[in-house]
């Protein structure tokens, strides 16, 4: 029967590969279904469209030069494609986070991450960085990468750092 098979379940991620029988599968919006999905990409995009060069500001907030007139167009232009709607509607109807241990299970997995984000605050960046520290108990091929003076892009803001972290951790991985 279906509750024996359950009954072994674990985890999360057995729970979705077994079919959790006690998470409802998704369904469109009554009456109006996706398309409220997509009114509601629409309207956020039209919003943020206007600031996306003060939101650039923010987060490359180390290294303003980074956040060049290339890199606004292309964030705009991105912006503006036809899906860009659909795909933040659709973020909507996405199923509940599972727990990092469990996604990040015998992966050998490098974070790179700023602990100046200003976009989610240094606090916050700090306390991610502890969090990933802390799942190294479940996966010791966790490497995490904590950079002082980045923020939200350390890949731009400090780009030797980064790259400097990623090669060694591919000579170890």
């Amino acid at each position: 029967s279906t509750s024996d098979n359950n009954s072994n379940i674990r985890s999360f991620t057995e729970a979705a590969l077994a079919g959790n029988p006690n998470e409802a599968p998704y369904s469109p919006i009554p009456l109006v279904g996706n398309n409220a999905l997509d009114a509601f990409g629409t309207a956020i995009v039209k919003l943020i469209y206007p600031q996306i060069e003060q939101r650039l500001s923010i987060i490359y907030g180390h290294r303003m030069e980074n956040a060049d007139p290339a890199v606004v167009y292309a964030i705009q232009q991105s912006a503006m494609s036809p899906g860009s709607a659909n795909v933040i509607g659709s973020g909507q109807k996405l199923a509940a986070n599972r727990p990092l241990n469990e996604v990040l299970e015998g992966l050998n997995v490098l974070v790179v991450m700023g602990l100046d984000d200003r976009v989610s605050s240094p606090a916050v960046a700090q306390s991610r960085a502890v969090l990933f520290q802390k799942l190294r108990k479940y996966n010791e091929n966790i490497v995490v990468e904590a950079i002082p003076d980045s923020g939200h892009c350390p890949h731009d803001e400090t780009p030797e750092l980064v790259a400097n972290a990623m090669t060694r951790w591919l000579s170890t991985a």
